[in-house]
């Protein structure tokens, strides 16, 4: 705003002091007229950050760029494209001639030098047909140099800002085979020992989300939940499985989906045995589970927990009960427990004694 009444004020005739006068205080209208559109716009755009626009991991994309359980895909954290910087320098006039050139210092051997040529070539010619394959050249060159995680982020580059013109699938292969390398030597790009799985793990959601219909894709997908898995984040493993089955009930993974799905939901029980809800939640799983793979090669394990959940969620409902009887005293709650109980565990090991105290208890009122 200052600059643009700086150049108003400069273009002010001097033809008077009264002239002036009148001239600053149109001006100074006007510019009170544009102060309030500003605050309007300010307002607004505050509006926009407090509702959760600009938070990071907020400011999502695309419905279908969202997986349950994989980390917030910002869109400001997207891959920007090169921009011209002064460690790359051009040695040719023409994209084609500075390509030729790098593949000329490529087989000589000198590769470090050779990636920094076609580096300045992407950067100064972001649209020029070499560009794609320039970039190409720079991701081979790091895995060549066993840069895994540097090659990986080049390949996804050019998947990025030169995705018509390049080995789209092939390329994929190649990031799913660097993820893996990767998993198995988990360092940063430094050389450190990494303690946690999270820069990994997001290595293979990148690969779902480049290509979710991609057979690599469920997995990734069974990767990235067990990843979670090793660091004891059960529930958000449970979505990354629950989004294996959702997205691709037909796939060969999905048995092994189904599988360790329930393992976590039984874990989960086992460790809050008041959590009814847990339990109830691995109950229902395993009961589907059941129904829609009868045939599953673990079925006798995942009929062994979905007894043993069923026995404690039993259990859980009979102490409620027996809390608001004996302990509460609340006898409208004990008999509603009761009757709840009865409706859904009619045939249980406590059923006959449920029947006799509800009885009790409606006895007592009459």
């Amino acid at each position: 705003m200052s600059s643009f009444f700086a150049r108003k004020a400069d273009s002010l005739p001097m033809i008077g002091f009264q002239n002036n006068t009148k001239m600053a205080e149109r001006l100074t209208s006007r510019g009170r007229v544009l102060l309030f559109f500003a605050f309007i716009s300010v307002m607004a755009s505050v509006a926009v950050a407090q509702s959760g626009g600009s938070r990071v991991g907020q400011n999502r994309g695309y419905a279908t760029d969202q997986f349950e359980g994989f980390e917030a895909y910002d869109l400001d954290e997207r891959v920007p494209q090169k921009e011209w910087s002064m460690w790359y320098s051009l040695h040719r006039d023409t994209p084609a001639e500075q390509l030729a050139f790098a593949y000329q210092e490529r087989k000589e051997g000198n590769l470090n030098h050779a990636r920094k040529c076609l580096e300045a070539l992407v950067r100064e010619w972001p649209t020029a047909k070499e560009a794609a394959e320039a970039q190409l050249e720079i991701a081979r060159l790091q895995e060549a140099r066993n840069k895994c995680d540097q090659a990986f982020e080049e390949y996804q580059y050019l998947l990025i800002h030169y995705a018509g013109h390049c080995p789209y699938e092939k390329i994929l292969e190649t990031q799913y085979k660097l993820a893996n390398l990767l998993l198995h030597d988990n360092r940063s790009m430094f050389g450190w020992l990494l303690s946690g799985n999270d820069a990994v793990r997001e290595r293979f959601e990148v690969i779902v989300r480049n290509a979710p219909r991609s057979d690599l894709a469920p997995e990734c997908m069974l990767i990235i939940a067990g990843l979670r898995v090793s660091d004891d984040e059960l529930d958000e493993a449970v979505k990354v499985y629950d989004g294996l089955l959702n997205r691709y009930p037909t796939s060969k993974q999905a048995p092994d989906a189904a599988y360790l799905a329930a393992k976590c939901r039984y874990d989960l029980a086992k460790r809050s045995q008041s959590n009814e809800a847990r339990c109830r939640d691995a109950v229902a799983f395993l009961r589907a589970i059941r129904t829609r793979m009868p045939g599953h090669p673990r079925r006798e394990e995942l009929n062994a927990w979905y007894t043993e959940m069923t026995d404690l969620l039993i259990d859980q409902n009979y102490r409620n009960a027996r809390f608001y009887d004996t302990k509460q005293r609340n006898v409208a709650a004990a008999k509603a427990a009761y009757r709840r109980f009865l409706s859904e565990f009619g045939s249980s090991k406590y059923a006959e004694e449920v029947r006799q105290r509800l009885a009790v208890l409606e006895a007592a009122q009459k």
